[in-house]
C-alpha cells in the first residue's frame, strides 16, 4: 500500500509539472478547462504505465507458508512374545525364615501359575538343586497337567535339621525335556528345644544285697554284690556306698566311691570279696548303706540302707 501511495503522489506531482509547463508543450491556445482535462488524462495514463505488475498480491511460496506437521498414525503396540515355559509364584507356605524346633517335620508348599504358552504335563517335575535337602525327595513329578493361566500346588515333606541354625534348600522346576525354568527355595530357622527345668531331687537307695554263699564260712571267701539305684527325677552327684559284714562292725567290710553319681532312674552293681575271720551265730544282721557321708541332697533320706537278717558265719 505504501508503494502505491508513492506512485500516485509521483503522478500528481508530474501532472502539476505538466500544467505549470504547458507552455513548453505548445498548449498555450487551450483553455484552462481543456488543459485540466488533458493533465488528468495524462496522469491516469501515467499511473497505468508506471504501476508495476509486481504490486499485485502474490501467493506466498511453499517455503513461506507455515506447514503443519503430518499426523503420525499410531498402530497397535508391539506384543512381547511369551516364552513357552514361565511360572509365577502366587504364594508359599510356610514363609521364609519360619522357625521350627530341631528335628520337627513340616511341609513346604508353593502355588505356581502357568503364565507361559505351553501346558505343563505330568512329566514336568520339581527337582532338588543344591543346599540343604532337609529330608525332601530327589524329585517329584507334577500330579496333573497345568494349562496356560491355570495354577497348581506343589508340596514336599521336609524335616528341620537336628542342629540349631538357618538352612536353605534350592529347587527347580524342569520341563519334560529336563530344562529348568523356575527356581523355588526353602529357608527355615531350626531352634533348640528348651526343656522346662525338672523339679525334684535325686533319691538314692540299695535295691539288692546279695551274699555268696548266703551263709559264709569262717576263713573262706565271701562274694558281695550291691545294687545302687537313683529313684529320683534328677541326676545325683557323687556318693559313697559301704557294706558291713555285721551291723555291729566298727569299720566297713567293703566300700565304693561312685564319683560320677547316677542319672535319674539309673542303677549300678558294686562288687567285692571278703573273708570273715570268726564265726557268728545265725542271729545277726548284715547291712549296706548308700550315701554314707550324706553328700547328696535327697528327696528321701530314710531309704538309704539294705539289710539281710538273720545272718551269720559258719565255723
Amino acid at each position: 500500500m505504501n508503494r502505491n501511495r508513492n506512485i500516485v503522489l509521483a503522478c500528481i506531482l508530474a501532472m502539476l509539472t505538466v500544467i505549470s509547463c504547458g507552455i513548453s508543450f505548445g498548449e498555450n491556445d487551450l483553455s484552462d478547462e481543456a488543459k485540466l482535462q488533458t493533465a488528468v488524462a495524462e496522469t491516469v495514463t501515467a499511473n497505468q504505465v508506471l504501476k508495476p505488475a509486481d504490486t499485485q498480491t502474490v501467493a506466498p511460496t511453499v517455503d513461506q507458508q507455515t506447514l503443519q506437521p503430518a499426523e503420525t498414525q499410531s498402530g497397535p503396540p508391539t506384543q512381547t512374545p511369551q516364552p513357552c515355559n514361565k511360572a509365577l509364584l502366587v504364594n508359599e507356605n510356610p514363609a521364609d525364615y519360619t522357625e521350627f524346633n530341631v528335628g520337627d517335620n513340616f511341609d513346604k508348599s508353593w502355588r505356581l501359575k502357568n503364565i507361559g504358552t505351553c501346558t505343563w504335563n505330568t512329566n514336568y517335575r520339581l527337582v532338588f538343586n543344591s543346599g540343604e535337602k532337609m529330608g525332601g525327595p530327589a524329585s517329584k513329578n507334577l500330579t496333573q497337567s497345568v494349562a496356560p493361566g491355570e495354577s497348581i500346588d506343589i508340596t514336599i515333606d521336609q524335616k528341620a535339621p537336628n542342629i540349631e541354625g538357618t538352612y536353605r534348600g534350592d529347587w527347580r522346576i524342569d520341563d519334560d525335556q529336563g530344562k529348568g525354568f523356575f527356581f523355588p527355595y526353602v529357608i527355615i530357622k531350626a531352634k533348640a528345644i528348651l526343656a522346662p527345668p525338672i523339679m525334684g531331687k535325686p533319691d538314692l537307695r540299695i535295691t539288692s544285697l546279695i551274699i555268696e554263699p548266703a551263709t559264709p564260712t569262717m576263713g573262706a571267701n565271701t562274694h558281695v554284690r550291691v545294687k545302687a539305684n537313683n529313684n529320683g527325677p534328677v541326676d545325683s552327684g557323687g556318693f559313697r556306698v559301704q557294706w558291713y559284714g555285721l551291723d555291729s562292725f566298727t569299720n566297713p567290710s567293703c566300700f565304693w566311691n561312685v564319683s560320677g553319681g547316677l542319672a535319674a532312674g539309673a542303677s549300678v552293681w558294686l562288687e567285692c570279696d571278703f573273708v570273715f575271720n570268726s564265726w557268728y551265730p545265725i542271729n545277726k544282721t548284715t547291712i549296706a548303706i548308700i550315701d554314707t557321708n550324706n553328700s547328696v541332697d535327697e528327696s528321701n533320706e530314710g531309704n538309704n540302707t539294705k539289710t539281710i537278717s538273720p545272718f551269720g558265719v559258719n565255723s
